[in-house]
């Protein structure tokens, strides 16, 4: 379940707008996915995605205050600003589309229109440790021959 909700009635109106939302959040996602500068450079995927948050804004002021309140995770005011650039909406994609995704999903479960809808999971955090452990493996790494044994400092290779 999403960070901090609390479970909320949905209306038909609710529910029908959440739907659309999450559709063309799961578009907007898909866009982000690919690398920046070949969506940047294709007219077509630009004015896709800009349509994309477009259409995300106007499914996202239709909700019910409720709604807004308990996915408080979702930026919410960073959505509703219409984006100067295309670089610009390409940032706010990759922001706001899987937070949506994330944090209304729940509210969708068990919703047959959104059994197949995407669900991206949360980004790991880095932490020194990781970075620390991948540096050890990569001396290791380097230290070993190519079936595991320690190298050794004379002799034939």
């Amino acid at each position: 379940m999403g960070l901090g909700f609390r479970p909320v009635a949905l209306s038909a109106r609710d529910k029908k707008t959440l739907l659309t939302l999450t559709e063309q959040a799961q578009l907007v996602y898909l866009l982000t996915r690919y690398p920046k500068k070949r969506v940047l450079d294709d007219p077509g995927d630009v004015e896709r995605l800009e349509t994309g948050l477009e259409r995300m804004r106007t499914s996202a002021a239709e909700l019910s205050a409720a709604i807004r309140t308990n996915a408080s995770a979702v930026p919410w005011e960073e959505l509703a600003k219409k984006p100067d650039t295309p670089d610009l909406a390409w940032r706010r994609a990759k922001r706001v589309a899987p937070t949506v995704l994330r944090e209304l999903m729940p509210l969708l479960e068990g919703e047959p229109e959104a059994a197949f809808f995407l669900r991206p999971e949360p980004t790991p955090a880095k932490t020194k440790t990781a970075a620390k452990t991948k540096k050890k493996a990569a001396r290791t790494a380097k230290a070993s021959s190519s079936n595991g044994s320690p190298r050794q400092g004379s002799g034939r290779r």
